[in-house]
C-alpha cells in the first residue's frame, strides 16, 4: 500500500495549551486545511489536487488511526488498501465486516458489514487490520455491482507474463477461499465472477472491455495472442478474434501522456512504434481497431465501434 499517512495531521497529536489543536478546526473553517475524518486533518491544497482513490486511501487511513477500537476494513476500504481497481468514483464511506454479536448498525462514515471472519481471512497492512485480497474478492462479487468485481478479480489474479510480479492472488486460492465460505447467501453473484476473471487483463480498461463485449453479445476474444513475423516477436495484443483476422487495443491516455507509461520514450516515439507495429501486423492480413474509455466503457459505443470494425453482435440494441 502507498504511504497514505503523508500529511494528515492528527488533532490528538496537537497541544491544547497552546491552542495549535484548535487551530486545527479554525484551519479547516477557513478553508486552509481540509477534515479528512474525525481529528484528522491535511492542508486543502494538497486535498484538492488528489485523485480520487488517494482521497479515498487517505480518509481509511485516517479513520483507521483514530478509531479507539481496532477494526477490519472490508470490501472498497479493503480494496484501496491492497491497490485493487475499481469502475467509478471511490466511495464517501468507510468499510468495515464486524461480526454478529458487534452489530452492524451503520454511523456517520462507518459502514459496518455483519459476517463471520475466519482467521486466514484477515491480514495486517501497514498496522491495519484488513480482509484478505481473496475475501475482498469475493466480498466485492457478492454486491449487486459485477463490473466492479470483475475489474478487481482480474487485478487479483493478473499473472505478469514475464514472471516479474506474483499475482496477488492465485486461482486455487481464491477456489479455496470461496468455497469455505460457503453455503453464501450470493453464491451465484460470487460463482458467475469468478468463472468470468480471468489472469491475462493487464489493465482496468481491459476488464471493462471485455466484461462489456460478453454483455453486448459480441464473440469472445483470444487474451493476449502473441504474434511474430519474419523479423521475429511484434508483440502481443489484448484482443484477437482469428477468424475475422481481427486485432483489439484498448488504448488508456496514460499509455501515452503518462512518462511513467513510456518506459522512458518519447510522446513521438511512442507512436512511431504504435504505427510500425500496426504495420507489421497488417503485414499478417490482420486489421487493428483501437478504443479508449470514452469507447469502452458505455456498452453502446463499444459495440458501434466494434461492430464497424466486423464483428457482429448476438444482440439488438
Amino acid at each position: 500500500m502507498t504511504d497514505a499517512t503523508d500529511g494528515l495531521v492528527y488533532a490528538r497529536d496537537m497541544d491544547e495549551v497552546t491552542g495549535t489543536r484548535h487551530q486545527l478546526a479554525r484551519d479547516a473553517a477557513a478553508g486552509v486545511a481540509h477534515r479528512v475524518s474525525r481529528g484528522a486533518y491535511i492542508e486543502a491544497v494538497v486535498w484538492n489536487e488528489m485523485r480520487d482513490r488517494d482521497r479515498y486511501l487517505h480518509l481509511v487511513v485516517a479513520a483507521a488511526r483514530t478509531r479507539r477500537t481496532r477494526a477490519v476494513f472490508s470490501h472498497w476500504s479493503a480494496a484501496v488498501i491492497h491497490g485493487l481497481p475499481i469502475v467509478g468514483s471511490w466511495p464517501d464511506r468507510v468499510h468495515v465486516s464486524v461480526g454478529a454479536a458487534t452489530g452492524g448498525r451503520s454511523t456517520g462514515r462507518v459502514v459496518r458489514h455483519v459476517a463471520p471472519l475466519r482467521d486466514e481471512e484477515v491480514v495486517e497492512v501497514d498496522g491495519m487490520l484488513v480482509t484478505s485480497v481473496a475475501r475482498t474478492v469475493l466480498d466485492l462479487s457478492g454486491l449487486p455491482e459485477p463490473l466492479t468485481a470483475v475489474v478487481a478479480a482480474d487485478r487479483a489474479l493478473r499473472l505478469d507474463r514475464f514472471g516479474r510480479a506474483r499475482p496477488m492472488v492465485t486461482r486455487a486460492e481464491l477456489e479455496a477461499a470461496y468455497s469455505a465460505r460457503l453455503p453464501l447467501r450470493t453464491h451465484a453473484r460470487v460463482r458467475a465472477v469468478l468463472d468470468f476473471a480471468v489472469t491475462e487483463s493487464d489493465s482496468v480498461l481491459e476488464s471493462v472491455s471485455r466484461f462489456n463485449m460478453r454483455a453486448i453479445g459480441l464473440p469472445s476474444p483470444t487474451l493476449q495472442q502473441r504474434f511474430d513475423d519474419h523479423l521475429g516477436l511484434i508483440g502481443w495484443s489484448e484482443f484477437f478474434w482469428p477468424e475475422f483476422s481481427l486485432v483489439g487495443e484498448s488504448d488508456g491516455r496514460m499509455k501515452y501522456l503518462d512518462p511513467a507509461f513510456r518506459a522512458g520514450r518519447s510522446l513521438d516515439q511512442v507512436l512511431y512504434d504504435e504505427k510500425v507495429r500496426a504495420d507489421r501486423l497488417s503485414s499478417l492480413d490482420l486489421k487493428v481497431t483501437r478504443w479508449d474509455w470514452d469507447t469502452g466503457l458505455p456498452p453502446e459505443a463499444l459495440r458501434r465501434h466494434l461492430v464497424a470494425a466486423g464483428l457482429p453482435t448476438d444482440r439488438e440494441w
